[in-house]
């Protein structure tokens, strides 16, 4: 007798679930293809990916050091902090100074071609020798005609002098003609940070800078001093500092970043939203195992209204920014603060004493619920050279 009370009720078991399924086949066609199979793609890239970093990781362990060939450019590092911000904003936004993420930096930073890379201590003392004799250490470029000290402020406590050529002059210190480099973050960080305030510096002492990446170093040739070498890099590059001098006089750079709430948006949207209203009172009168299928539907709906809303948003803020400035970048998102995300994160050149406009416009944008402006600066136009 149980067994057969057993059987009937696991028939009207499946029954139940056939009545189901058959009336939410679209239902769950569409979950699955909407929801499930993306999941699924994206953990298996997701997988690959990190398999890829292990390999990449492990082989960048064992390569050696090496000289960079002819035509290699230094990428210019661009810090996230200077100093206070000076310019008239509005009291209501959030104008702060950024934490300078040294570690990114100093692992993306590419030596100019004119420098050659040998073996450097864990204590971030240079061993031995290159063989290239002595370098000058680049900051920066200044507008000057004459050489001057501007005091022991450099890496490791160097002075800092500038080799002037014509009415330009470069901004150095004497080292070796070996690259800064360490297993240790500290002295990193410690090294990236004051090559930074070197360029500062400069930038308010000469009012105008082109500032290099970290770790630019001239060397000396068989034939001329590393001074001689580093006038005559200037003399052949004259015409290209002049015109970059040019575009970025009387400007400095700012970070612009947007940041909206994903819970304020999406209750925004939930409630302004006929279809999504439609989907959840539909929803409301089906069974348990039914609505499941809704629910799924009623997020995949919620998710695809929200990366329109980002869209729209972005083009719409990108476009009210760029008509207040000079140039613009637009740069990598950073992950998300508290129950915040970046949806924003732009560079900009500005010119002195403009930054008004600029500020109404970012005033209006902190001002729509959900979203919060941050205004960093100024520093020297690092991405803008």
């Amino acid at each position: 007798m149980m067994k057969q009370t057993k059987d009937i009720i696991e028939w009207m078991v499946r029954q139940e679930i056939r009545e189901v399924f058959a009336n939410s086949r679209e239902i769950i066609n569409e979950v699955i293809r909407t929801s499930f199979l993306p999941e699924l793609k994206a953990e298996v890239r997701n997988s690959i990916l990190l398999a890829l970093e292990d390999l990449l990781e492990e082989s960048s362990g064992t390569e050696e050091t090496s000289t960079l060939p002819e035509g290699s450019n230094t990428e210019a590092y661009r810090p996230e902090t200077i100093g206070e911000t000076d310019c008239n904003l509005p009291s209501s936004l959030d104008i702060s100074t950024d934490t300078c993420d040294c570690e990114n930096h100093v692992n993306s930073v590419e030596n100019k071609n004119i420098l050659k890379e040998e073996i450097v201590g864990d204590s971030g003392k240079k061993e031995g020798t290159t063989g290239e004799g002595e370098g000058r250490y680049l900051y920066c470029i200044v507008e000057c005609k004459e050489k001057m000290s501007l005091g022991k402020i450099g890496i490791d406590g160097n002075e800092v002098y500038t080799i002037p050529y014509k009415d330009l002059s470069a901004v150095v210190h004497n080292c070796p003609a070996e690259p800064y480099n360490s297993d240790e973050q500290e002295i990193m960080t410690s090294w990236v940070l004051t090559h930074q305030q070197v360029t500062d510096s400069a930038w308010k002492k000469f009012g105008t800078v082109l500032p290099f990446g970290f770790d630019t170093i001239i060397h000396q040739t068989e034939e001329i001093g590393p001074d001689e070498n580093t006038q005559k890099w200037m003399e052949d590059d004259y015409n290209n500092l002049k015109n970059k001098f040019e575009k970025i006089r009387g400007k400095a750079e700012y970070g612009i970043q947007v940041f909206w709430n994903p819970k304020v948006i999406s209750k925004k949207i939930e409630q302004e939203s006929q279809e999504i209203k439609d989907l959840q009172a539909e929803m409301n009168t089906k069974p348990k195992g039914i609505a499941y299928m809704y629910r799924q539907k009623l997020e995949n709906l919620l998710k695809a209204e929200m990366e329109k809303e980002a869209d729209k948003r972005f083009k719409d803020f990108y476009e009210r920014i760029k008509r207040c400035v000079n140039d613009i970048k637009v740069e990598k998102t950073k992950k998300a603060e508290d129950e915040k995300q970046m949806l924003l994160n732009l560079t900009c050149l500005i010119s002195d004493g403009e930054s008004e406009i600029l500020g109404d416009e970012l005033e209006k944008i902190n001002n729509i619920e959900g979203f919060t402006v941050r205004f960093t600066g100024p520093w020297p136009p690092y991405g803008f050279v």
